[in-house]
Formats: structure tokens, C-alpha cells, sequence
């Protein structure tokens, strides 16, 4: 039992070190993600300045997430479909990743409205 538990331990460790190195790879290699991370660094940074509420710190939380989640997941779907598609312009995959692209500016617009109410309103 003692061996499952330190099997499932290290599975553990070793999935969260994939998530981690997955978060930098993002990060480095995708320009919009650096945009994502200075834009998140800026509403923390005015969140603590601000003094703003818990549930404030909780929307906030939510909005950054979301941004970075749809960025993720649309990073994901380009390079799967551009390594399906060896680079080729089909136009059902043109209309894939504009969707996906289209998830990511909606998550940042939400995130706008959400940052407005807050540090504006």
C-alpha cells in the first residue's frame, strides 16, 4: 500500500512538473502570452495598490484565469492543426483557429469589463 502511494506521489510530481514546463514554454514562445503576463502583473500590482475587496481579488482571479486558460488552449489548437495541416492553409482549419483566436479576445474583453468595474467603478 506504502509503494502505491509513493508510485502515485511521483505520477503526481511528474505531471505537475509537465504543467509547470508547459507554463514557461507559453510564456517564451508566444508573444500574446507575454502580453497575457504583463497585463497580469499590472491588475495584481493595482489590486494591491488599490487595497480592493476579497470578492474584487476573487473576480480578478477568475478574469486572469480565464485569459490565460483560452490563450493555452488556443496555443494548443494552432500548432495542432498547423502540425496536422504541415502549415497548409485549408479552409476549415483557417475557420478553427480563428475561433479559438476568437475565445481568447472574448475572455479578454470580459476581462476588461471585469478590470473596469473594479478600478474604475
Amino acid at each position: 500500500m506504502n509503494q502505491q502511494k509513493n508510485i502515485s506521489l511521483k505520477s503526481r510530481k511528474k505531471s505537475f512538473s509537465y504543467a509547470i514546463h508547459g507554463i514557461v514554454a507559453l510564456v517564451k514562445r508566444e508573444p500574446n502570452a507575454k502580453l497575457h503576463a504583463l497585463a497580469s502583473i499590472v491588475a495584481v500590482s493595482a489590486g494591491i495598490i488599490r487595497h480592493i475587496s476579497h470578492w474584487q481579488w476573487a473576480m480578478l482571479a477568475v478574469a486572469i484565469g480565464l485569459v490565460w486558460i483560452t490563450e493555452a488552449l488556443n496555443t494548443c489548437i494552432e500548432k495542432l492543426c498547423d502540425f496536422c495541416c504541415d502549415n497548409r492553409i485549408h479552409p476549415a482549419i483557417k475557420i478553427i483557429k480563428d475561433i479559438s483566436a476568437a475565445a481568447v479576445l472574448i475572455a479578454a474583453v470580459v476581462s476588461i469589463v471585469v478590470g473596469t468595474i473594479i478600478f474604475i467603478l
